[in-house]
């Protein structure tokens, strides 16, 4: 993400490009302006002295120019001015132009055209093109000058006036850089707030801000208030559930191991097996609730030191169905965020998949470009892929008649949406049954 300076001193700097490059064109357009202008004027003179200095031969009834009322220039060969007259089918052109002919269109009656046109010896002329009234007879003179010199100077003058600008631009926007670095310094202490927040060396964020980010700053320390208490509460009300349970499944496992009931041993495995799991749900829920999401920034979870145990424990909850658990993992593999997070994301996983296999559950942790990929394989019935969706509803279970009560999928999805991570519900082509992608973020 762009810097808000280098953002703010970007758009002052297309802004000022903009302007000096439209003052660019405003001189050039002038001076071109100016310079055509200038040359015509003198176009203008040119032809009103060929107009004097024509005249007619009685004898042969041609048309010729008097040379001694021109100017000379229009006598030396490529001078670069020319002129050329055309009256009925008589044709009367400078001793400049050589054996060169320029290229000079028919006009209308009352008609005068300024136009660049290509000159002798690599020239650009700058040609007056008109029909004039002369002695009772319409003529066209057309009448051309070098316009290549003045061409040539416009040309340096708007590269300077270009460099000019480019120092100026660069110049302004060194000053504004400045600027808007010294506007903005006091959002470093703001910048370095936030550090400090995410590395926990702050309670919250200090409020001697610009007013234009206060209520930003008051908002952030209103959620962090917030958060801190909500989780307090959380905290509390989970001690005191826990305290309450505890008390009455530890009563019944007495009950059961002290021979108080006169029952059949295989009735009492039952029922110790029941309390288990039944433990096993009350810590799932209590874990579910603790759910903190990736508040506390740097803090690396292991994810095999969180397989291995959840394993153990799946192993003696499903003891009477003997299900072989299969762990490969790269080494390496962690988690960024609470541990509690990634026990309860597993163990929902793992649960899972234990109700719904027949005698395996594989679990593979890889490394990818993507960050942690972790998919958790069952041999069980699996799904149709209309009902892959269903999966994440609070609750859904595959197999609703399946031993235990699941808390389901859903918790998944919504760890996975806190820590911005995706999950996937396919066929699993190692085992047949269904497959549970996730796929963690790098950090």
């Amino acid at each position: 993400m762009r810097s808000l300076k280098n953002r703010l001193t970007t758009n002052i700097l297309i802004v000022s490009v903009l302007f000096y490059l439209f003052i660019i064109g405003l001189n050039v357009y002038f001076f071109n302006s100016f310079g055509s202008e200038f040359v015509r004027t003198r176009l203008e003179h040119d032809t009103n002295t060929l107009l004097k200095a024509l005249s007619v031969e009685t004898a042969t009834g041609l048309y010729t120019v008097q040379t001694n009322e021109i100017d000379p220039v229009f006598l030396q060969n490529h001078s670069g001015h020319y002129y050329e007259i055309t009256i009925h089918d008589q044709t009367i052109r400078s001793k400049s132009m050589g054996d060169f002919d320029i290229e000079v269109l028919p006009v209308s009656d009352g008609e005068i055209t300024l136009s660049l046109v290509d000159g002798p010896a690599g020239q650009s002329l700058l040609l007056l093109n008109g029909r004039y009234e002369f002695d009772e007879e319409t003529l066209q003179i057309a009448v051309s000058e070098d316009y290549s010199p003045i061409f040539e100077n416009l040309k340096w003058l708007g590269l300077l006036i270009s460099l000019l600008s480019v120092a100026a631009i660069i110049l302004l926007s060194l000053m504004q850089r400045f600027a808007v670095a010294h506007g903005l310094s006091p959002l470093t202490k703001t910048k370095d707030d936030l550090a400090k927040l995410n590395k926990g060396d702050l309670q919250l964020m200090a409020e001697d801000v610009p007013v234009e980010i206060m209520p930003l700053v008051t908002e952030i320390n209103q959620l962090l208030k917030l958060a801190d208490n909500r989780i307090l509460r959380s905290s509390n009300a989970i001690g005191n559930l826990a305290h309450s349970l505890k008390t009455p499944l530890s009563l019944l496992e007495h009950v059961l191991t002290s021979g108080a009931l006169d029952i059949e041993e295989e009735k009492k495995k039952e029922m110790r097996d029941a309390i288990a799991a039944i433990q096993y749900q009350v810590e799932s829920q209590l874990r579910k609730a603790r759910i903190i999401g990736p508040l506390t920034r740097g803090q690396k979870v292991n994810i095999a030191k969180t397989l291995t145990p959840l394993i153990e424990m799946l192993r003696k909850v499903y003891a009477r169905r003997d299900l072989v658990f299969t762990l490969e993992m790269d080494e390496g593999a962690e988690f960024s965020g609470d541990s509690h997070d990634m026990v309860e994301l597993m163990g929902n996983l793992l649960d899972n998949a234990c109700k719904w296999a027949k005698a395996e559950v594989a679990i593979i942790v890889g490394l990818s470009g993507d960050g942690t990929v972790i998919e958790v394989h069952d041999d069980g019935p699996g799904a149709n892929p209309q009902v892959f969706s269903s999966m994440e509803r609070r609750g859904a279970r595959l197999d609703e008649s399946a031993d235990g009560h699941g808390i389901g999928l859903s918790i998944v999805k919504e760890i996975t949406t806190l820590y911005n991570a995706s999950v996937a519900f396919t066929k699993s082509e190692r085992l047949g049954g269904l497959q549970v992608t996730i796929t963690l973020p790098q950090s």
